[in-house]
């Protein structure tokens, strides 16, 4: 079989691939250099690398020239210099060993290599420069960016922009059809609490298109992750993700997606390297912030399927050890033969865990019924009496001097932005010293950085307001919605489970061993319904109740 001569040139961008002028221009020096070496051109094939990263080995062409190679049908190969091969060390020699081991002749055009142990130093020291140059064009590309985001509130390029937002000119604004999808997820699962498939339904019935489909289905993860970005609310993160592409390993699975592009994995950096640009918020704070509790809750209170029915399963914890309590079924022998019954327990009761420093929780196990049976006649009075949930909390919910407050903050912050770009110009001037530029900025950065505190501090205050003030709103709501139910006596336990998951984020149990008294408290929408602490919240209970 005739040995061909192999000629292979490459580009990293679209734009370059897409004009052809530098791959034609390799390929066109590298048919000269064939020609100069008397080779015809018949007996050579051309691998061209179109918009392909010289980063990875794993490239479409040049997978399929060192699949020639292997197999022996290349004995000769061009290629105008290593840069195209790859800037990479690693890649580099990689391939130039197999080209050594199929006895393959390697040709640079724009410089001169020889096998041979100066030629191989030689080429190594151009590869680890080139590999150097790399790096420093990244790092300077990288710091650019996040320059032009943090002082300008640019945002980079991205595959596509969130849901319910486009992209104009390096800006995020709110693209009006979408973002009403985005409200009615949230009043879905907030206010009328519809599961993930539910609103996937909902969304497809309405003819809502997701942001990257080509269907109108909808999985639960886009619409999880729509209920969790807080660039709904106004906070758009860049610099959140590292990316790595994956390598593949020889005879190990492919590193390509359906589509021929490299896999990647993704991790998050510590927050303190988010860089946090300000866009147009879609939804109220108060409300994402329910949304994110209402999460938290699906989350942990989602157990396994279990033989018997407990109201209150995962939702109770021991005021004495800070253990979840837990639900069990008693067997007790009589007289007539074995009765069970079911009880609640402190999970501390009897440990799984055994040595020194392991201590029981003493407090006394509650039969579920009895307990089960005074939580909901709490959660009763509340549905029923609504106004006494206004009455007893603070009226004053306006956020309006904090507001300005925060306003007078964010200003201030921003005087300082341009103070810092003004020690800059002078530095550049010749009016300052390095070391005063140093001196300088760190003091105008330890000015920003307490702005920055004292923003967020505020924030957490306007949100904790809105989220009390929207608690009130949804423990109306969910009044309106179930009286007439509790009225005609329609609440299966499924029903009465779910009304709890919307009204207690948790239940304290505390015991009185003096007076043999439970007492309960419950922390969520029923947090200060109940601010009276007499005999209401206390559950006496006979030893057979216990």
């Amino acid at each position: 079989m005739e040995l061909l001569t192999a000629i292979y040139v490459r580009v990293s961008t679209e734009s370059q691939a897409t004009e052809g002028t530098s791959l034609d221009t390799q390929q066109e020096t590298c048919l000269k250099k064939a020609r100069e070496m008397n080779i015809n051109e018949q007996d050579i094939a051309i691998y061209r690398e179109e918009g392909v990263t010289g980063e990875d080995l794993d490239r479409p062409e040049l997978d399929r020239l060192r699949t020639d190679i292997r197999n022996n049908k290349i004995n000769t190969l061009i290629i105008t210099h290593p840069d195209r091969l790859s800037r990479d060390l690693y890649v580099k020699v990689s391939v130039c060993r197999e080209l050594e081991n199929r006895e393959v002749n390697l040709i640079f055009h724009d410089v001169e290599y020889k096998n041979t142990p100066e030629g191989q130093l030689f080429f190594n020291l151009m590869s680890s420069i080139a590999q150097y140059e790399l790096s420093q064009i990244r790092s300077r590309t990288v710091g650019g960016r996040k320059k032009a985001v943090r002082d300008h509130g640019k945002i980079m390029p991205m595959r596509v922009a969130p849901y319910g937002y486009d992209m104009i000119n390096q800006q995020l604004v709110i693209n009006e059809s979408e973002a009403e999808y985005v409200k009615l997820i949230y009043q879905w699962y907030v206010y009328e609490f519809k599961t993930l498939k539910e609103i996937g339904e909902q969304l497809y019935l309405l003819g809502a298109m997701p942001k990257r489909a080509e269907s109108r289905n909808w999985s639960a993860s886009s619409i999880g992750r729509i209920l969790s970005n807080e660039a709904f609310i106004g906070k758009y993160y860049y610099n959140k993700r590292a990316t790595k592409k994956v390598k593949r390993e020889e005879g190990g699975k492919s590193n390509k997606t359906a589509s021929g592009k490299t896999k990647k994995t993704y991790t998050i950096r510590d927050k303190g390297d988010w860089i946090l640009v300000n866009i147009p918020p879609i939804i109220d704070l108060g409300l994402f912030e329910i949304a994110q509790q209402q999460k938290k809750k699906n989350l942990t209170r989602k157990g396994r399927n279990v033989k018997q029915f407990y109201l209150l399963k995962g939702m109770m914890k021991c005021a004495h050890c800070g253990r979840k309590w837990e639900s069990t079924t008693y067997s007790s022998k009589t007289k007539k033969g074995t009765t069970t019954y079911q009880i609640y327990r402190c999970a501390n009761k009897y440990p799984r865990k055994y040595g020194e420093g392991i201590e029981r929780c003493n407090i006394p196990t509650v039969r579920t019924d009895v307990l089960d049976e005074f939580v909901w006649n709490m959660i009763v009075q509340a549905i029923k009496n609504p106004e006494n949930l206004k009455n007893n909390l603070n009226e004053d919910k306006s956020t309006e001097d904090l507001d300005k407050v925060l306003m007078t903050y964010k200003k201030q912050r921003l005087e300082k932005e341009k103070e810092k770009e003004k020690i800059k110009h002078m530095y550049r001037k010749g009016i300052i010293s390095e070391e005063e530029l140093d001196n300088d900025m760190n003091e105008v950065m330890k000015d920003i950085s307490k702005f920055d505190f004292e923003i967020e501090k505020i924030e957490d205050k306007v949100s904790i307001i809105q989220r009390q003030s929207m608690s009130e709103d949804l423990m109306l709501e969910y009044a309106r919605q179930y009286k007439d139910l509790l009225e005609n006596d329609m609440l299966h336990d499924e029903k009465k489970r779910e009304i709890l998951d919307r009204m207690i984020d948790e239940i304290i149990i505390s015991y009185n061993e003096e007076n043999k008294q439970f007492n309960v408290s419950f922390y969520g929408y029923l947090n200060g319904f109940y601010n009276d602490t007499e005999n209401n919240l206390v559950l006496e209970l006979t030893p057979q109740e216990i």
